[in-house]
């Protein structure tokens, strides 16, 4: 319709120049419609140009905004394909951690249902075995009961028997110990309630002979060590607030010939005293690479905390032997840390640390743990290498005793200590509500019963520990 108006519009200002030749300037005719017509095609011509470079301007403009949205959409793709690629990477590594923690959860149940059950297998075992011999005592002394004149004899009358049966015990005992001899006999079913109720006749004699008042324990620690009597056990240390395993503290038991198991309160002193707490570390640190190598069979990165004692460090004859050890596994220097209490660390001296340094070169990191002290120079030890802490749960949320001796709030201690690369980890964690305080408190490890309580170590994965003995000629 536009182009029709504006074609009108030319004929009609053509038509117009005619007459205007015509009547004002008195021309021919011929030559007045010879212009007009000129006119107008020269009009239709220039509108001509002029539209076509309008419509070209309008194709330029669409092909540039086609391009621009082609461009938009390639970039769309792109990042979609990226968003596929990392989906079909993650998906498989997100389920397989989810799924590694269980698993491990059902074989640490298969692994107690089954230590139930022998347990069980075994207490009835010992209560049948107790009866049988019970049995077999009464009938004994049914057999030989005394007469009512022996009843009536004087005191020291009866009191001579009785050491002379202590003796002849003790005599049997020491027969006994020097010959093999199967534990399932029956004469020792019937002599072992008798040994128990002379036991403090037959150790009397002894006493006079300790030099020491801890003398029984010591050898006590030292017969646990030689017959590798020595029990791993590990309590995890779980991240907040999922209470996924991210470490374990490997922790020491010696147990009894009678079957008693020796905490690391009652021993560590005496052990530490008598020089013997370096064989029970080399035996701690054997134990803690199987584990580690047991849990990286199975694609698990779970640390271990392996606890060391200050000896250990300083002994001529175990330390080079040990260091020897840990550098040809040094592939899990990222895994295993080594730990030690605040108050060895404390006066550690030059030695301590030079070993320390040896060490930290092959990768090793440390932990301190027991923690009393909030003024400790923790910027020096995280230098040391030390890169984990460790805090009692009372002593971070009972803190009313501890601010008199600390330059800072216990509530901000896990903050300090990250400005130093120190992860806190707080330990004895034993009820919900102290859960939901650490969470408040920005805490992210914890270790306590209220997670789980130390288990011991299957046998079968132990299998192949060190025998103590070899340990020491090596080292010699």
């Amino acid at each position: 319709m536009a182009n029709i108006s504006i074609l009108f519009s030319i004929s009609a200002i053509a038509a117009s120049c005619g007459t205007v030749m015509v009547y004002l300037f008195a021309r021919p005719v011929g030559e007045a419609i010879t212009v007009a017509f000129t006119a107008m095609c020269t009009m239709i011509f220039i509108h001509f140009m002029l539209t076509r470079s309008q419509e070209k301007s309008a194709v330029s403009d669409a092909v540039n905004r086609l391009e621009e949205r082609i461009a938009v959409i390639d970039d769309d793709v792109g990042n979609l394909e990226g968003r596929l690629t990392g989906v079909e990477h993650n998906i498989p590594r997100r389920t397989r951690e989810e799924i590694d923690p269980l698993f491990a959860e059902v074989e640490v149940i298969g692994s107690l249902v089954k230590q139930m059950a022998e347990a069980m297998a075994d207490m009835e075992t010992r209560i049948e075995d107790q009866g049988i011999a019970i049995e077999d005592q009464r009938t004994k002394q049914a057999q030989f009961q005394p007469q009512p004149a022996q009843r009536l004899a004087s005191p020291q009358a009866v009191k001579e028997p009785s050491v002379d049966l202590a003796s002849q015990a003790a005599a049997a005992f020491a027969s006994a110990a020097g010959q093999p001899m199967a534990a399932s006999q029956p004469m020792a079913a019937v002599h072992e309630p008798f040994a128990e109720t002379r036991a403090p006749e037959m150790k009397r004699p002894a006493a006079p002979r300790m030099h020491h008042p801890n003398a029984a324990l010591a050898e006590e620690i030292r017969a646990s060590i030689e017959a590798g009597r020595v029990d791993l056990y590990l309590q995890p240390i779980v991240t907040l607030p999922q209470r996924r395993v991210r470490y374990y503290e490997a922790l020491t038991r010696l147990r009894k010939a009678n079957g008693d198991t020796l905490e690391p309160i009652e021993f560590l002193q005496e052990a530490d005293r008598t020089g013997q707490m370096p064989a029970i570390d080399n035996i701690l640190l054997f134990r803690s690479l199987q584990i580690l190598k047991r849990l990286a069979t199975r694609n698990r990165e779970a640390g271990l905390f392996c606890n060391l004692s200050p000896s250990t460090l300083m002994d001529e004859n175990f330390f080079p032997g040990f260091l020897e050890f840990v550098r040809a596994n040094d592939t899990y220097s990222d895994l295993l840390i080594f730990e030690f209490s605040q108050a060895d660390v404390a006066v550690m001296s030059a030695i301590e640390y030079e070993s320390l340094a040896a060490l930290a070169e092959l990768g090793f990191r440390f932990s301190v743990d027991r923690i009393t002290d909030l003024r400790m120079d923790f910027r020096a030890l995280a230098d040391r290498g030390f890169r984990f802490a460790k805090l009692h749960a009372s002593r971070l949320l009972l803190h009313e005793d501890d601010l008199a001796k600390s330059n800072i709030h216990p509530a901000d201690f896990g903050s300090l200590l990250q400005r130093y690369g120190i992860e806190l980890i707080v330990d004895h964690v034993e009820s919900e509500g102290a859960v939901l305080e650490l969470l408040e408190m920005d805490i992210r490890c914890a270790q306590g019963f209220l997670f789980s309580p130390p288990r011991p170590v299957r046998a079968d994965v132990l299998q192949g520990a060190p025998n103590p003995r070899s340990l020491k000629k090596e080292a010699s």
